[in-house]
């Protein structure tokens, strides 16, 4: 890829993330970059979590839209990691990676407040998502649970949450590795979701359980807009 002030897409640029750090802490930080707009960087915090001896090497940061709104601090751990955001917004995350984490955000997905811890995970958020605040999304383990008696770590691997379109996420809700979240879907504030949720449902409590079936939800409490109703079936496409 070239400079990394080149513009890669039109309004946005491509900055090396050690530009963006404290001088002490840039030598650690390699082949790593920021893609954002320039009126978009003051609202993209970066960190480093954990021993900032060790290496980053690799982490990609896009932020597609020139109009996003909101703040994103990213603390980032040893090894690489990929965030893409597609969408404006408004937005507000504390995002911690670790070991080559993925994380992919739709557009149109709004966020008033969450916590995404990923490490040796893929967490994939679809388009149109409404998140309250206070929400963690922990997609992976941080420590071992080791067998007491081999020795063998029982918590290991790569795992995965996937949340699919227009899913809305209550407040103080806890989602859990290795979900999915179907479409349409809402997880109801204060759950604890260690499950697969399907489509155009409500779970809730601790831990989560279906409350309801054949239930989706609108931004204005009046009722769907043309999008949502088309996007549910009710009406037809076109």
């Amino acid at each position: 890829m070239g400079d990394g002030g080149m513009q890669v897409r039109t309004g946005l640029e491509r900055i090396p993330v050690a530009d963006l750090l404290k001088a002490s802490r840039r030598e650690t930080v390699t082949n790593s970059w920021l893609t954002c707009a320039p009126s978009v960087r003051d609202r993209i915090r970066l960190s480093l979590l954990g021993n900032p001896d060790l290496p980053r090497d690799g982490y990609e940061i896009e932020i597609l839209s020139p109009g996003f709104a909101g703040e994103i601090w990213l603390q980032m751990g040893p090894g690489s990691g990929r965030l893409r955001v597609a969408g404006s917004g408004p937005m507000r995350l504390d995002i911690r990676m670790w070991r080559g984490a993925t994380i992919d955000i739709g557009v149109g997905t709004t966020v008033n407040g969450a916590r995404i811890v990923a490490d040796d995970a893929d967490v994939v958020v679809g388009a149109d998502n409404l998140w309250s605040d206070e929400i963690i999304v922990q997609s992976n383990d941080q420590h071992g649970i080791v067998d007491a008696t081999t020795g063998a770590v029982l918590n290991g691997g790569r795992r995965r949450i996937e949340i699919g379109d227009h899913v809305w996420i209550g407040r103080r809700t806890m989602i859990l590795p290795d979900v999915t979240i179907g479409s349409g879907s809402i997880l109801a504030g204060g759950a604890i979701l260690s499950r697969d949720m399907e489509p155009n449902c409500i779970y809730g409590g601790n831990p989560a359980r279906l409350i309801a079936e054949n239930r989706s939800w609108s931004r204005q409490p009046t009722g769907p807009s043309a999008a949502e109703a088309r996007f549910l079936g009710l009406t037809p496409e076109g």
